[in-house]
């Protein structure tokens, strides 16, 4: 570890247990849930104000079609069709924030938001977290390494192979318009992918598209302008959409593609659920699945510490 990442001894601790999972996506959440679940004393820390961010935040709210359920993500999927929140592979991102807090607290798992890791020790188990209250760190015998960069993973010293792609996945929500049946696509100059699909409400629909970011400064911009020329293309061309209004924006965009993980360079304390374990975008039911994964092989890492 390089002197950068060295931790101030003066850091105060916010939390210790026997697994920390860092990062609270739909991998992180199913990796957590695996470790609490078989009785290990489970952390987890996110840097939203949400577990499961990718739909509520993302708006990633459909299931990918031909492609298995995990069972975690089966419980889920069972849970929110009980609530009328789950039909036909489409998820109500209201229901589904609510329902993954029920989740860790049924779990008992200590959960502490607007957290950010950082830098990671895993020699000694710990990671450094920006907060509000200041830099604090959490402890444990083993990490999850469950955000969307795999930013545990680049301070402990993994490699990776590839560079990260510059194309890029953004979706929003329009009321006030006669949704399609089925996903419909749709050109318009300047971005690629433009997928039209329904919802679970009458009145809305959500748009994707793909839009290449050339400058990291310039992403956020360039992608709310190419929001606005999609409502407005849509409106001029599209039957059922000439009084579109905009509803909701998500939050993230999702890279297409970044470096994959040499899953040999990881130390022995660390494990990594997210899309450097593929190199690319996963599907929901990848990211359970990716969670689960590295929940139980964190899982059979505390197993052999106590077997030695």
């Amino acid at each position: 570890m390089t002197d950068a990442l060295k931790f101030n001894q003066d850091l105060d601790l916010l939390d210790r247990g026997e697994a920390a999972v860092l990062g609270g996506g739909l991998a992180g959440l199913t990796a957590a849930l695996t470790l609490a679940e078989a009785g290990i004393e489970t952390l987890l820390v996110e840097e939203r104000g949400a577990l499961g961010w990718e739909v509520p935040h993302g708006l990633e709210l459909y299931l990918a079609s031909g492609q298995p359920v995990p069972g975690a993500l089966q419980r889920i999927v069972d849970a929110l069709t009980e609530r009328n929140a789950f039909r036909d592979g489409t998820l109500d991102p209201v229901a589904w924030e609510l329902l993954m807090d029920e989740l860790v607290q049924a779990a008992k798992i200590r959960v502490h938001f607007r957290a950010l890791a950082g830098a990671c020790d895993a020699d000694r188990g710990l990671v450094r977290l920006t907060t509000k209250s200041g830099p604090l760190a959490v402890q444990a015998n083993v990490l999850v390494d469950a955000t969307e960069n795999a930013r545990l993973a680049r301070s402990a010293g993994a490699k990776f192979q590839g560079t990260a792609g510059k194309a890029v996945s953004r979706a929003f929500m329009v009321c006030a318009v006669e949704p399609p049946a089925a996903p419909e696509s749709f050109e318009i100059e300047g971005l690629r992918e433009v997928l039209v699909r329904p919802t679970l409400w009458k009145s809305e629909a959500q748009v994707s598209f793909v839009v290449d970011s050339a400058s990291a400064d310039r992403a956020e911009s360039e992608q709310r302008f190419a929001i606005a020329k999609a409502v407005e293309a849509l409106r001029a061309r599209k039957p059922g959409f000439d009084k579109a209004n905009l509803a909701l924006t998500a939050h993230e965009a999702f890279a297409l593609q970044v470096p994959r993980l040499e899953a040999a360079s990881l130390h022995e304390n660390l494990r990594v659920a997210g899309p450097s374990v593929l190199g690319r975008k996963p599907s929901l039911q990848e990211r359970a699945r990716l969670g689960v994964e590295a929940g139980t092989a964190a899982l059979e890492r505390l197993k052999a510490a106590v077997a030695k």
